[in-house]
C-alpha cells in the first residue's frame, strides 16, 4: 500500500520535474567536499603585529548586549523528568544577539577589520552533557528584519539560516568532529559542512569552534527535503532519534513508532522537517503511515523477500556507510542519539553522521575500547543483520574503505595536515583553556584522562590504529550475525 507522500500526486510532481531543466550545480557540488584544511588560508600570512588578535581562521563576534543566554541546565526536572534549562527573561529559549563573521579574501583576520556580514540571530546554549561545559556549545537560527529564517552563506558553506557553533572542549585533540564530518561527507552523500573558526562571545575570547551546518531543510541548504512545480509543494522529511530536550527547535511531533514500543530506543523518534510552522496534520499523519510502512516491512517475516525486503524503503548504501563510519569510531551515539534519518521526494530512506565528541573513547562513562562490535545492536541494524547479504556488504565495502578514506595513512595524515594548518589557534585555544587541559578529568576511571593537547592527539591516533587492525582482523565475523543458524527461518 502507498501513501500519499509517495504516491500518485508524488509520481505526478515527478514527472513534471523531470521535463523542467536540471538546476545548477552549488559551488560545494562543482568542486566536491571542502576540506578547510586543504584550501583556506595558512597561517603564515597573518603577520600580528601584538596590539589585536589576528588570526587566518574566520573571526565568529557574538554581541548580545550583555543578556544572559539561556539554554544553561538547572538541576531541576519536568513532571516528566525532563532536564528544564534556563530561558530567556520573556520566558522564550532564545535571545536574541548581533553575530559577524571576518573573513579577508588576502590577509589574517582582525577584531578592526570590516565584517564579511553582520546579521541578527536567535542564539542559544545547545546540546545535552555539553551544555555543563564552561566552553559552551551554541545554536544559531539567523533572522531577518521580519525574525523569518534568513539563509546566509557563512565562510564558504551554502546559504543556511541554522548554525551550530561546536567548541572542542571534552575533545582535548580538537579534531573529532571535523575529521569525522569531513571524512563521512567523502563516503556519504550528505555530512555536514564544517569550518573552524575563532569566537569572542561580548569581547571575551572563546577560542577554538567549529562552525557546522545544522541537519534541517531550508530554501538553499544542500539537504534540500522540498520541491516546488508550479504553484504545488510536495516535501520530503526528516526525522530525529534523540532524547526530547530541543524540542523547541523546530521539531515538532513525537511519532509514537514500532522501534519504539518493543524498546529498541529510549528515547524519541520526532518529526524534525517540517518545522511546525508548516507541518499540518495532514502531512505529520502521511509521515507517521510512510515510516509505519517501512517498519512493517523491516520488522515482518518477509523482511529480506522480493516484494517486501526492507531494501524497497532504505538506500542501502546509506545504512552501510552509517554503519561503517559509526562502527569504526565507535560512536556511542550512533543510532541511540542524535541519529537523524531523511527521505527525499521519491527516493528511500538515507542516516546523516551526527556529533563525534564522544567517539574513538572519548565517552566520560565508559571505556570504549577498540575490539569488538557495536552497531549490530542498535536499532534497525539489528534487523538488518538478519540478512546475509546485508552483512556481506558492509564487510566488501569496509575492505574498499580501508584502501581509501580509513587507511591508516589517511587517518594519520588528515590529523597532521589539519593541526599543522590550525597552527597558532592551538596555541590560543590552549592557553585560553590551559586549566581545562591540564587539570580537568571527565573520563572513568581516571587513568583514561589526558592532560595535555599532545598527549590527547597521540591518544586519538594510537586507538584509531588500534581499532582499524582490530577490524582488520575480525571484519568476516559479521557474517555470523546473520548466518541463518542464528535467525529463525519462517515459511512464507
Amino acid at each position: 500500500m502507498k501513501y500519499k507522500i509517495s504516491g500518485i500526486v508524488m509520481a505526478v510532481i515527478m514527472f513534471a520535474v523531470a521535463a523542467m531543466s536540471v538546476p545548477a550545480e552549488t559551488e560545494e557540488q562543482q568542486r566536491g567536499r571542502v576540506h578547510q584544511h586543504l584550501t583556506y588560508r595558512q597561517y603564515e600570512e597573518c603577520e600580528d603585529d601584538g596590539s589585536q588578535l589576528c588570526s587566518h581562521l574566520p573571526l565568529v563576534i557574538i554581541d548580545t548586549g550583555g543578556q544572559e543566554i539561556p539554554g544553561a541546565p538547572t538541576d531541576q526536572v519536568d513532571m516528566f523528568g525532563e532536564e528544564i534549562y534556563t530561558t530567556a527573561e520573556d520566558g522564550t529559549s532564545f535571545i536574541e544577539a548581533e553575530i559577524s563573521v571576518i573573513d579577508n579574501e588576502n590577509g589574517g583576520n582582525r577584531l578592526s577589520d570590516t565584517p564579511a556580514f553582520t546579521v541578527s540571530s536567535q542564539f542559544r546554549i545547545r546540546g545535552h552533557a555539553s551544555r555543563r561545559f564552561e566552553k559552551s556549545p551554541y545554536l544559531l537560527k539567523f533572522i531577518d528584519e521580519d525574525g523569518k529564517d534568513n539563509a546566509v552563506s557563512v565562510m564558504g558553506m551554502d546559504a543556511h539560516s541554522e548554525w551550530v557553533l561546536h567548541g572542542p572542549y571534552l575533545d582535548k585533540s580538537l579534531v573529532r568532529n571535523y575529521m569525522w564530518y569531513n571524512i563521512s561527507g567523502e563516503i556519504m552523500d550528505w555530512a555536514p559542512n564544517v569550518r573552524f573558526c575563532e569566537v569572542i562571545l561580548d569581547g571575551d575570547y572563546r577560542g577554538l569552534y567549529l562552525m557546522t551546518e545544522s541537519i534541517t531543510n531550508g530554501d538553499d541548504c544542500r539537504l534540500n527535503l522540498k520541491m516546488n512545480v508550479k504553484n504545488s509543494e510536495a516535501t520530503g522529511y526528516l526525522l530525529r532519534i534523540d532524547r526530547p530536550t530541543e524540542e523547541d527547535i523546530e521539531s515538532i511531533r513525537d511519532i509514537y513508532t514500532f522501534t519504539e514500543r518493543i524498546g529498541r530506543v529510549n528515547d524519541d523518534i520526532a518529526i524534525r522537517y517540517p518545522g511546525k510552522n508548516r507541518l499540518t496534520e495532514e502531512v505529520a499523519k502521511d509521515i507517521e503511515l510512510d515510516f509505519a510502512a517501512f517498519e512493517k516491512s523491516l520488522y515482518s517475516y518477509d523482511h529480506d523477500t522480493e516484494n517486501y525486503g526492507y531494501w524497497n524503503w532504505i538506500d542501502e548504501d546509506s545504512f552501510v556507510d552509517y554503519f561503517i563510519i559509526n562502527e569504526f569510531s565507535k560512536n556511542v551515539d550512533a543510532g541511540r542519539y542524535s541519529t537523524y534519518m531523511y527521505k527525499a521526494i521519491g527516493e528511500k530512506y538515507k542516516l546523516c553522521v551526527w556529533d563525534f565528541n564522544n567517539a574513538c573513547d572519548n565517552f566520560p562513562d565508559d571505556v570504549i575500547d577498540t575490539e569488538g562490535f557495536t552497531m549490530p545492536n542498535r536499532p534497525f541494524y539489528f534487523m538488518l543483520f538478519k540478512d546475509e547479504e546485508f552483512a556481506q556488504h558492509i564487510i566488501e565495502r569496509y575492505r574498499q574503505l580501508r584502501k581509501s578514506y580509513l587507511s591508516d595513512e589517511y587517518l594519520m595524515n588528515y590529523i597532521d595536515e589539519t593541526l599543522s594548518y590550525l597552527g597558532p589557534a592551538i596555541e590560543r585555544n590552549n592557553e585560553r583553556w590551559s586549566e581545562v587541559i591540564t587539570k580537568w578529568a571527565p573520563l572513568k576511571p581516571e587513568t583514561r584522562n589526558v592532560y595535555s593537547h599532545e598527549e590527547a592527539v597521540a591518544q586519538l591516533k594510537n586507538w584509531l590504529l588500534e581499532r582499524g587492525q582490530w577490524l582488520d582482523n575480525n571484519i568476516d565475523a559479521l557474517q555470523a550475525d546473520a548466518h541463518p543458524s542464528r535467525n529463525k527461518k519462517y515459511d512464507h
